[in-house]
């Protein structure tokens, strides 16, 4: 919510997952392609996207988990907004293209732009402040574009009051539970039932083959970790790259209390009382900092977390909060800091960064980093070509090129955490050379930058369970269903005799139940909407399944609305209003596709050995 990027984010996410973020080298290859098929994979229109422009998204993407395909069709939906703000004249003022650059935090000195280290940042990037200032007015536009989405939809305060106290009520429930234990003794299950059963089911008594693998994997941040770097190297590095590892960052936690934009001086005095409260019990017992977080914090991004935002480096958050985060002492506890979200009580957790050894390490890193992407095409065609002339074993492979030789357990097709959960190693290690022959599988790309190569050395065919093994496991199962239908119609008999006053149940376990609560514990989740669709005149009644097969009656006696579900609550209209932003975002990229022709060569992103024809994208 605090973050510079963030605030654009919230319209859109799932749709433009890589147009927000730091945009300093994004779209760079953007300028540097040649005409013909020079090697793109995209193509919006007249402009190319490249492979390098995957990479250097991907490397900015702010720890988001997202692979290259991900990626890609975010680059293509950020393109689809450049040509729509194109082709209709739209840009920024030279003011406005001034405070965005200023604003970029490498190029600032004590919180003021350095005009040196934006020059030495556009030399080491060998562009122009031409083609720079143009990146930066695009990603200028797009904002714009995104934060007149992020407020196009709008919700009538009246309808919001009503929707936030609909969702806040609570009722007050009492359960009479029918258990399907009590009818199993009357249940018989003949042979023929169970034959039927396990015919109509003999996938789930189906064990799938298995296999045992050797295999090689190898990727980048293997071989980074066996590079050497000399001190000379690192100093060279440091000299070229003087910013690279000097940035500090803070680990900070934070108590928010919103203040809407709208709030009165009333309002605005009431909640500052509030914050000051709870600064106070912080004060007291800084320990109790995370569970005053998670009670009382207004930022649903981290208020389940206890507040904690984690690491980030100066210049991401908003002016006044940054800068009481970069000065508070580890443990120390900040006063009230006002922005414009409202007021914040800060913890400082922890920091790095910001010192010699850190600018050493981090050197380093990129060092091996560099040298690793290098020599990883090469490990891979050598490691290619010894395992293809050695097919029957990967030790030859494993000594010349020093990677070490894993071996697995039985896996099974599809093996979540394993090597066979990926579909290309599994074509591989299935197909009759490698199954049957025992031969090195060809070395496959697993699509995370990491290659693999396998054999088989132990193989078991699919089985099947016998009858006599699952029959008794089958009885059980088909008794319990048959119970579970029985307790369903006598509740719903008993449900009836109750709503007509002709019985009185036994009910226990008197409970608070609320519309959207996850503290409704004692209440299945399937029977909420039941309890709340009955009616209002006390005491009424509801029937629902529960998990276990049993029928029960709930019996409704009071309903009142909950202060804190109604402060809650309110998060939700946020929720409801940036994801109906996102549907016209989403509706305006597809409205473009049809205006701006989109074609794709995604053999060369997947690697997979089509023909490379272009497939158009309407």
């Amino acid at each position: 919510m605090f973050n510079i990027v963030e605030k654009h984010q919230k319209a859109v996410k799932g749709l433009l997952m890589a147009i927000t973020a730091t945009f300093v080298v994004w779209g760079v290859s953007g300028y540097l392609g040649m005409a013909g098929d020079d090697g793109y994979i995209a193509k919006v229109g007249s402009n190319k996207i490249y492979q390098r422009d995957i990479d250097q998204a991907m490397d900015q993407s702010q720890g988001q988990k997202q692979d290259s395909m991900q990626t890609l069709f975010g680059l293509i939906n950020r393109q689809l907004l450049i040509n729509a703000l194109q082709d209709h004249n739209i840009s920024v003022t030279d003011s406005q293209l001034r405070d965005a650059i200023a604003a970029v935090p490498a190029f600032q000195t004590d919180g003021h732009f350095d005009s040196k280290k934006y020059e030495d940042f556009l030399k080491q990037q060998y562009m122009s402040s031409a083609k720079f200032q143009d990146m930066i007015a695009q990603q200028v536009e797009i904002e714009q574009m995104l934060d007149f989405f992020k407020s196009s939809y709008f919700t009538s305060a009246k309808f919001e009051s009503q929707f936030v106290k609909l969702l806040s009520r609570e009722r007050t429930v009492s359960q009479y539970v029918i258990s399907p234990d009590q009818f199993l003794a009357k249940i018989n299950i003949s042979e023929s039932d169970v034959t039927s059963y396990y015919q109509q089911h003999i996938q789930d008594y189906t064990i799938p083959e298995e296999v045992k693998l050797q295999y090689i994997q190898v990727s980048a941040n293997d071989l980074a970790k066996t590079i050497k770097v000399s001190d000379a190297d690192i100093a060279s590095y440091l000299k070229s790259h003087p910013d690279v590892g000097n940035s500090k960052e803070v680990d900070v936690s934070h108590i928010l209390f919103t203040v809407p934009s709208d709030a009165t001086a009333e309002q605005k005095t009431q909640i500052k009382a509030k914050a000051e409260q709870v600064l106070a019990q912080v004060k007291a017992d800084p320990s109790k900092f995370a569970a005053l977080a998670k009670e009382y914090s207004q930022d649903p991004g981290s208020a389940e977390k206890g507040g904690d935002l984690g690491f980030f480096g100066q210049g991401v958050m908003v002016p006044a909060f940054d800068k009481v985060a970069f000065s508070l002492q580890q443990g120390q506890i900040s006063g009230l800091v006002e922005t414009q979200f409202g007021y914040h009580i800060l913890k400082l957790n922890a920091s790095r960064g910001g010192d010699a050894a850190s600018a050493n390490l981090a050197a380093e890193q990129a060092l091996q980093k560099q040298q690793a992407q290098q020599q990883l095409q090469k490990t891979v065609d050598e490691l290619n070509d010894v395992t293809y002339n050695s097919p029957d074993s990967l030790d030859p492979a494993s000594k010349k090129l020093n990677l070490a030789v894993q071996t697995s357990d039985w896996l099974y097709k599809n093996e979540s955490g394993t090597v066979l959960s990926n579909p290309k190693v599994i074509q591989a290690v299935f197909s009759d050379d490698v199954l049957k022959s025992h031969h090195n599988s060809e070395v496959v790309d697993m699509g995370d930058g990491s290659f693999v190569v396998a054999r088989v050395v132990d193989y078991k065919a699919a089985t099947t369970k016998p009858l006599s093994n699952v029959s008794a496991s089958i009885t059980a199962t088909l008794k319990q269903q048959q119970a579970a239908q029985m307790a369903s119609s006598m509740g719903q008999q008993e449900l009836a005799s109750v709503q007509a006053g002709k019985v009185k149940l036994n009910f226990t376990n008197p409970t608070s139940v609320s519309l959207l609560g996850d503290d409704n514990k004692s209440i299945d989740p399937a029977a909420v909407q039941q309890i709340f669709q009955a009616p209002k005149t006390f005491p009424s009644y509801a029937g629902a399944l529960n998990k276990d097969g049993g029928y029960v009656i709930y019996q409704i006696t009071g309903e009142k609305e909950d202060p804190q579900l109604v402060a809650q609550n309110e998060k939700v209209i946020d929720g409801i209003n940036s994801q109906y932003s996102m549907m016209s975002l989403n509706a305006y990229v597809a409205s473009l596709r049809n205006q701006y022709d989109v074609s794709y060569k995604l053999d060369r992103i997947k690697k997979s050995g089509d023909d490379g024809s272009d497939a158009a994208a309407n």
